[in-house]
């Protein structure tokens, strides 16, 4: 009996349909898949993004952004890493002005930033000292002059020594904090001096003029001052005589903070450097500006000998890292404003002519 070969026939009753290889899903249909999950995937980040932004933004209007200097941590930057005693390194780089919180990321103003360091300075006993490094063209006559008093009650009330150190530039307002320190030191390359008030306006009423541009302003009779040194009327030598008495006085109180700082200088000797100009660091030194011409290892040294210790860490106060600086790429401290985002920030709020303690050739 033989086996019986091939294919089995069908049972009976079963139609027999030919047979076709299935055929696959295109690749465009994957790659149509893919596109449009990561089309999601950005809209869903790109929310999560501006919502973060929004809610940073509301916290920083409303104050709350940091409300604690808790906010903040020591970071080493210089001295004996392994010593226990601290100096506090201030620095105010850039023009100098507290200025509103910009939308992402805002770390506050100058103003707030030295406060924020001396209160620190104030409890914290491991501070022996403070370095105040200036690098600054100058900035706002007000705030100036509350960075200034804020130094000299520091000085006053706590008893720790506070010495200046002067970088690139100390100009106009950046010297006017520094004369808070008892002791000022300057890099051998240091421009400083400028000691002086400067009061800059646009005057367009020609150019608006032949463009037949006006601007109209409605005062009462009883207040013809009221609309002075507006950039499209006319330059009128009595507003600028009122103007300049302003700047006179403010003037005179530069020339007090120089003589509270510098002792050792009369008044009218003081008055007789104070022009405006810009000096070295030897022809300050020579002047009685400053004190010494040294490094920041100097300066470290001479807070070490007068808080009377061997050795220190030098440590400066960072913003800390929240939850939205890692959610936006704040991997990283932001670097100091330089001199343009600083007169930018200055300059960006004013509707008029604003009084500086400022050398424009330091910009």
């Amino acid at each position: 009996m033989t086996e019986p070969t091939g294919t089995p026939p069908p049972p009976q009753g079963y139609p027999v349909y030919p047979t076709q290889p299935s055929e696959g899903r295109p690749v465009s249909f994957y790659l149509a898949i893919f596109l449009a999950m990561l089309l999601v995937l950005s809209v869903g980040l790109n929310l999560v993004l501006l919502l973060a932004g929004v809610v940073r933004s509301a916290a920083d209007s409303f104050g709350l952004g940091d409300v604690s200097d808790a906010n903040y941590e020591l970071v080493v930057v210089g001295g004996d890493v392994e010593a226990r005693d601290r100096i506090l390194r201030v620095p105010i780089e850039g023009a100098i002005a507290e200025d509103a919180a910009p939308l992402i990321g805002a770390s506050g103003g100058t103003v707030s930033a030295v406060e924020r360091a001396l209160r620190l300075a104030r409890r914290d006993s491991s501070i022996k000292g403070v370095l105040l490094y200036v690098n600054s063209p100058g900035g706002g006559v007000t705030d100036s002059d509350l960075i200034y008093r804020k130094l000299r009650e520091f000085r006053s009330e706590v008893g720790k020594p506070v010495v200046a150190l002067l970088g690139d530039m100390a100009a106009s307002g950046g010297y006017y904090v520094a004369c808070a320190c008892e002791h000022i030191i300057a890099h051998e390359t240091t421009i400083t001096g400028s000691i002086g008030v400067i009061m800059s306006q646009w005057n367009v009423e020609e150019a608006a003029r032949e463009l037949g541009i006006r601007q109209l302003d409605i005062t009462s009779a009883r207040t013809p001052y009221k609309a002075m040194l507006s950039p499209f009327k006319p330059i009128d030598e009595s507003e600028v005589a009122i103007a300049r008495g302003i700047v006179d006085e403010m003037y005179e109180r530069f020339v007090t903070v120089v003589a509270e700082g510098r002792p050792r200088l009369d008044r009218a000797e003081i008055e007789r450097i104070a022009d405006g100009r810009i000096y070295s660091a030897q022809q300050a030194r020579q002047l009685g500006l400053i004190d010494g011409i040294g490094t920041e290892q100097d300066a470290l040294e001479l807070l070490e000998r007068r808080a009377k210790i061997s050795s220190a860490r030098v440590v400066e106060q960072r913003r800390r890292l929240g939850f939205f600086d890692v959610l936006l790429g704040a991997h990283k401290p932001a670097p100091p404003p330089t001199v343009a985002q600083g007169l930018g920030r200055l300059f960006g709020t004013m509707t008029g002519p604003r009084f500086l303690y400022f050398w424009p050739g330091g910009r």
